[in-house]
């Protein structure tokens, strides 16, 4: 039961800058999860529609997410002109009335862009019509409608409806570019629920002539009660004409084999090295590693968060959130450096 009923913003007219709209909206077409449904009908796709809360389950996909979010978050937004610090600093870029923290309200939209292509950030302005806080409006909220404008469907805290920032990535999000990935790693991860809820692999050989004419249905029957009967005991008698094959001395497993695929394919559509998402030899274990040197850090951001970092920095900047020459970036100083130890290390005599 909801508490509140969907709700159409309409924020009032920004009179210090009339030239910028203040209904966000997108010149592009948008795609959502019923289009992505229909058009993998009509072409002969998988049409079983991957929502945020299951793609979020596929492993991979939580692991690529979470490297972005931490990556982004972790550095501050500055405000700048002609590039040195602009003073005074934005209190809203480093603090916030709405008790949530800048680095929460960054790991929220890093999500949405990685997911979605878009992201939304809701402003509470002062008695100059400047930016006072700002939080992120999940994507749950709000989608876009027919006019490709920013409705919001579920309550927003109205405080924080005075301007709304809609961040496009340029790109479609991992719910559109990588939905088929998304579907094979879920259509794995059933396959093998299923086969451990199964009993091993094998073949029921009849052995008498006298049986080789029983019906497709008595055998569909055979194999049932068989396969009921493992399930249930680790011990089985079948009848005197029927001999048991197993096949389970496969030396691969096609279950890893499939799943290394599409970690692989993941990292891709992610913007990771595979070596993030642990991929598993065939031999047991990972022969993948990442260590978290400054050159590493640097290149994985270089190669892929870097993406959604400039993406918002890019949007913050325009005028209608600084002031006429300010821009705003991130400050990579401290989460690129590589610390440098406090003590000497230990020498053995």
């Amino acid at each position: 039961m909801k508490l509140f009923a969907p709700l159409k913003w309409s924020g009032p007219t920004n009179a210090t800058r009339p030239s910028v709209p203040t209904m966000p909206s997108t010149p592009w077409d948008t795609q959502d999860h019923l289009q992505t449904a229909l058009e993998s009908e009509l072409f002969g796709l998988d049409s079983t529609v991957i929502t945020r809360d299951i793609a979020m389950r596929v492993p991979g996909v939580k692991r690529a997410v979470q490297v972005h979010k931490s990556i982004v978050a972790a550095m501050p937004l500055v405000a700048y002109r002609d590039g040195v610090k602009a003073e005074p600093q934005p209190r809203w870029l480093q603090n916030s009335n709405s008790g949530i923290a800048p680095l929460i309200r960054m790991k929220g939209i890093v999500e949405d862009l990685v997911l979605d292509g878009w992201a939304l950030l809701g402003c509470e302005l002062d008695d100059e019509k400047r930016i006072a806080d700002a939080i992120h409006i999940p994507k749950r909220c709000w989608n876009f409608n027919s006019a490709r404008q920013v409705e919001l469907t579920e309550f927003v805290d109205p405080r924080y409806l005075a301007q709304m920032i809609l961040i496009p990535l340029g790109a479609e999000g991992l719910l559109t570019d990588g939905v088929d990935t998304i579907r094979q790693a879920r259509a794995v991860d059933i396959a093998r629920t299923t086969r451990l809820e199964a009993p091993p692999a094998g073949e029921l050989h009849i052995t008498d002539p006298r049986f080789d004419e029983m019906s497709r249905k008595e055998k569909l029957k055979q194999a049932q009660d068989y396969a009921e009967s493992r399930q249930k005991l680790s011990v089985t008698v079948t009848p005197s004409y029927l001999e048991l094959k197993n096949h389970t001395g496969e030396t691969i497993d096609l279950f890893d084999s499939a799943t290394n695929s599409i970690r692989l394919d993941i990292a891709n559509h992610a913007g990771v090295p595979a070596s993030i998402l642990e991929a598993a030899s065939q031999s047991g274990g990972s022969d993948m590693t990442y260590t978290g040197k400054g050159d590493e850090r640097s290149e994985l951001y270089d190669l892929g968060s870097r993406d959604y970092a400039d993406a918002i920095a890019a949007r913050l900047s325009l005028d209608d959130v600084c002031e006429p020459g300010v821009y705003i970036a991130f400050d990579r100083s401290d989460v690129f450096t590589v610390p440098t130890p406090l003590t000497p290390p230990v020498l053995e005599d």
